[in-house]
């Protein structure tokens, strides 16, 4: 379009400067009609290149945006899922940071091997849902409801998963570091080997959990109620236990647990503890 305005400006120009030229005088005044001509056309040609950014920021003013037509990918993958029925579905293996899932219906849903940080699944619900090897740091899933799902092998670190129910989930070798279960129910949920330095369980109603092998270093277990748990060949170090129930829960082969960290929580007859170790009964 500007190859076909230049043009039409150097023809104007050549003609204006054959007729302003006239044989015999080089003083010649009169009007050119074709000059005037090429000069309107002339100016809002010059302007154009002014047009596009005016326009721009008087519509950012008035808060309206003129549409993409880059047909941007990113924006199309970043798109929202919220408040969806994904029943079934699979996103298994793709890339989907940030997405938002929240609300959503996701039964037997496939997120395994995939890399889901900073997801949010708030109030997302669902059975069976698969979140084996999936990669969910700082993922908000804070009142999700997700029982016997697979989080096996997934890492949840810095993860935000309070008042959640994750009942007979599997969090088998899972990283779930620095994670907030505060208020959630994880009754049956299976943690072996998890890796969980750091995480908040404080409050969690986790009976007859499975906690053999996780390392549980600075786990706050604060008014948790872990009745009939086990913890054989898990590293409690420096684990807060206040005011934690443990009745019929087997802590006989728990490592790095000590009889000052059970001085405020609660045991039973039926409660197993190292050798040398003690807790009140209350």
């Amino acid at each position: 379009m500007k190859l076909v305005a230049l043009v039409i400006l150097l023809m104007i120009a050549v003609m204006s400067l054959v007729t302003t030229i006239t044989p015999g005088s080089k003083t010649y005044k009169k009007p050119n009609p074709v000059v005037d001509l090429g000069k309107e056309i002339a100016k809002p040609l010059t302007q154009a290149d002014h047009i596009g950014p005016e326009l721009s920021s008087a519509l950012e003013r008035t808060g309206i945006k003129l549409p993409s037509l880059s047909g941007s990918k990113n924006a199309a993958k970043n798109a929202g899922r919220s408040m969806q029925d994904l029943t079934g579905e699979t996103f298994a293996n793709l890339d989907l940071p940030n997405m938002n899932f929240a609300g959503s219906t996701l039964s037997e849903t496939q997120f395994n091997g995939a890399l889901l940080d900073g997801i949010s699944l708030e109030g997302a619900s669902g059975e069976a849902t698969n979140f084996k090897g999936a990669r969910m740091a700082k993922a908000n899933l804070n009142a999700a409801m997700f029982p016997g799902a697979d989080f096996s092998g997934a890492e949840l670190r810095e993860a935000k998963a309070r008042a959640a129910d994750f009942s007979n989930a599997l969090f088998v070798d899972a990283d779930i570091s620095f994670t907030s279960l505060a208020g959630s129910t994880l009754n049956g949920a299976d943690l072996r080997a998890a890796y969980s330095a750091g995480a908040s369980f404080v409050g969690v109603e986790a009976k007859k959990v499975r906690f053999e092998g996780a390392n549980l270093t600075g786990v706050r277990f604060t008014n948790a109620l872990l009745h009939k748990s086990t913890f054989a060949g898990a590293d409690m170090k420096a684990a807060d236990l206040t005011g934690a129930e443990l009745y019929g829960a087997d802590l006989s082969a728990a490592v790095n647990l000590t009889t000052e960290q059970l001085a405020s929580a609660c045991v039973d007859g039926d409660t197993k503890l190292p050798p040398n170790v003690t807790a009140p009964r209350c």
